[in-house]
């Protein structure tokens, strides 16, 4: 039993140092250390000059299983250069789930394209197919597929689609290395699919990263040039070398050496991280899955989870208090658990206001695009519904046991203790 009175309340916590929802520290081990001291001793430091950066792609793409893999900079470059690649711009959309985080909708920002939201799939927090039908447009060029915290989405369905309306398939693998869908690894199902190494991820090249995967050998080298400032890999005029000539608009999005080194060294051990991943959360799920209010998430038979965070669920109507009061209480006691996107994206300011570039509103308005798109409550009612209901608990590879009881026995303290809660609650939300 853990009943006693709530720390929100002045009571004892169950830990005194606060444990976040996602991790912090990066898992550097004496392996990574060395990989990156190997390259600084060589002081060839930039994928221009080292062969560590092509080591690591050609490692990547045997570890998903397909023809070509581009290292980038962030996960947020992998999808930019992946749209830019796709050829979108202002006189097209792109559709997106807006339960993600902001780089997804940035991205297709970024390329002057009009984002275009699409509702989710409640059970699984991702993108639902039929969904996405209902919003394509004449205008639609290509689809944001999320694998939202781990969770493979519905591609068959998703890829099916696509292709009967002629749309380039972006899968956004930021949350989801390693995952499965019907036995195959994400990133492989669409034309294009995106990772990022950030330091929250289930393996970091140093605290940013990211790469663009495709069997696409003409879209790979798009990306790897556009990448890296629009170079011709071969130049069209003689007695000029090819890496004088540009051929359009492009960005340095390289990854370092650096980064590459411990990108290697990561991937070694990425199954393991994975593992530890997957039983922390069935773990959570026994403990959780018979508490009144307390919705463990959902796992899809046909897909293999890797929980970039474990996404469950406080029901208002069966616990009686709201998921803010609830993660307030379960922080007081030392964990820190919140909702991924209390703000779905198509509601953040940038699309509600429509701040585009300078002072306008380009390229949400544009004579390209022609039509207008509106951003308000009530657009993709499921996620907005998800955004006040999901609570995400930690569950990273590197928690101890110790770490996961702490965790169960702060939901349960809190839950068996509930109308201490709600009485708080009453009092803090009632009228002066």
């Amino acid at each position: 039993m853990t009943k006693g009175v709530l720390a929100i309340n002045g009571g004892e916590p169950i830990r005194e140092e606060v444990l976040s929802f996602v991790p912090v520290e990066a898992d550097v081990e004496k392996e990574d250390i060395e990989a990156i001291s190997e390259v600084l001793s060589s002081k060839r430091l930039s994928q221009l000059v080292s062969k560590k950066v092509n080591d690591f792609e050609e490692s990547f793409a045997e570890y998903i299983e397909t023809k070509h893999a581009i290292a980038v900079n962030s996960g947020t470059a992998a999808l930019h250069v992946a749209l830019a690649a796709a050829s979108t711009g202002p006189a097209n959309d792109v559709i997106l789930p807006p339960y993600t985080f902001v780089a997804t909708a940035n991205a297709i920002l970024h390329q002057s394209a009009v984002p275009n939201f699409a509702d989710i799939d409640p059970s699984t927090y991702n993108l639902d197919p039929r969904e996405f039908e209902k919003k394509i447009t004449p205008k639609t060029k290509a689809v944001v597929a999320v694998h939202m915290l781990g969770q493979p989405a519905e591609m068959d369905s998703i890829v099916r689609i696509a292709e009967k309306h002629n749309v380039v398939v972006v899968e956004d693998c930021a949350q989801a290395i390693g995952a499965e869908y019907r036995g195959n690894k994400v990133g492989t199902f669409g034309d294009l699919g995106c990772f990022s190494f950030y330091l929250n991820k289930h393996m970091t090249t140093g605290g940013e990263g990211g790469m663009v995967v495709t069997d696409n050998g003409e879209l790979a080298q798009k990306v790897r040039s556009i990448a890296n400032h629009c170079r011709a890999t071969t130049s069209p005029y003689p007695q000029v070398p090819a890496h004088n000539v540009y051929w359009g608009i492009g960005y340095n999005y390289r990854m370092t050496a650096v980064q590459a080194s411990m990108g290697i060294s990561q991937l070694r051990r990425l199954d393991g991280f994975i593992e530890r991943r997957r039983r922390n959360a069935k773990y959570l799920t026994k403990s959780l899955e018979n508490i009144s209010g307390i919705r463990p998430p959902f796992e899809s038979p046909h897909g293999k989870h890797v929980y970039w965070a474990y996404g469950a669920l406080v029901l208002q109507r069966e616990m009686g208090v709201s998921r803010d009061d609830f993660a307030r209480a379960l922080l007081a006691e030392g964990v820190k658990a919140e909702g991924y996107c209390p703000i779905p994206v198509h509601l953040q300011d940038v699309f509600k206001l429509k701040a585009g570039y300078g002072d306008t509103t380009f390229p949400f308005d544009n004579p390209l695009y022609g039509g207008k798109l509106i951003y308000e409550k009530g657009l993709c009612p499921k996620a907005e519904k998800l955004s006040s209901q999901d609570l995400l608990l930690p569950v990273y590879h590197t928690l101890t046991e110790d770490d996961l009881t702490d965790v169960v026995t702060g939901v349960k303290k809190i839950v068996e203790n509930i109308d201490e809660l709600k009485d708080r609650t009453e009092v803090l939300h009632s009228p002066p």
